[in-house]
Order: C-alpha cells, then structure tokens, then sequence
C-alpha cells in the first residue's frame, strides 16, 4: 500500500518533474510547462497551501497541492481549492481516493468549511466526485488573449 505524506515541495518537484509532465501531457493546459519549486514553496510557507505525496517505497507516484485561503467575499469562509491531484496510472482508485480524503482532513484541520476540485466533465474523477456528494459550482472558460 502507498503511504501518504504532507510534502514540502521545494524539496520534491526538481525530483518529480516527469511526473509533474505527465500530469500535464493528461490534463494541462495549451501553454508551456515550466512549474517552479520555489513559487510553490513560497505559496506553503506563507501558510495558503499544502501538498500531499503518495509514496511507493520511497518513490513518489502522486500528488495532491491544495490552496486554502479565505474568499475576499467573506474572510470567514475559508475555502480550499486543488490546484493539481495526479497518481500514476497503476495506482488509482485506492491512492487517488486516499489522497483526496486525506485532502479534506487537512483543509479541515486548516479552517476550511468548503473545498474545490478540479476535474473535467466525463472522467473518472468528475464520475467519482458526483457519487460522493460533489455538485459542479462553475464552469471555467478561458482563452488567449
């Protein structure tokens, strides 16, 4: 079974940058990739975000960031947001569901009353979330400009 950890990730990416593409070749965007270590670890030390690694042996095969903040629109309301949740192929189901349970502990434990997944229409994920009490909040739109 796969262990799960809070991670620092100025410590992590430089190591998991494959993984990190492969997660981007499946679900990114139309622009470079080009993720940075310290932008990341920046973001965890100022307290607004947590990354959780899944571990085989000491190999890391998935991960989860999460940003949590209070909305501008009521500061009491703190809400946490995935910025990227990937598991190797191999090790869906179980760690992905694991990683994402563990997710919800920690932004509890954190102060968040809500919490945000990104997921496109149609895939397992999207089927998942639905399943276990997930509704879809918003449409992203987005384009070049």
């Amino acid at each position: 079974m796969t262990r799960l950890e809070i991670v620092q990730p100025g410590q992590w990416i430089p190591a998991i940058r494959e993984l990190m593409a492969s997660n981007w070749e499946e679900t990114g965007f139309d622009f470079p990739f080009n993720p940075s270590a310290e932008m990341y670890q920046a973001v965890v030390d100022a307290g607004l975000m947590f990354v959780i690694a899944a571990f085989d042996g000491e190999q890391i095969v998935g991960y989860c960031t999460m940003i949590i903040a209070p909305t501008m629109h009521n500061p009491s309301v703190i809400m946490a947001s995935n910025d990227a949740l990937f598991v190797l192929p191999k090790y869906r189901g179980i760690t992905g569901g694991r990683m994402i349970r563990m997710a919800e502990r920690e932004a509890k434990a954190r102060g968040a009353c809500r919490v945000l997944w990104h997921t496109r229409a149609g895939t397992k994920l999207h089927e998942s979330m639905a399943r276990h009490g997930y509704r879809p909040a918003d449409i992203v739109m987005m384009k070049e400009i």
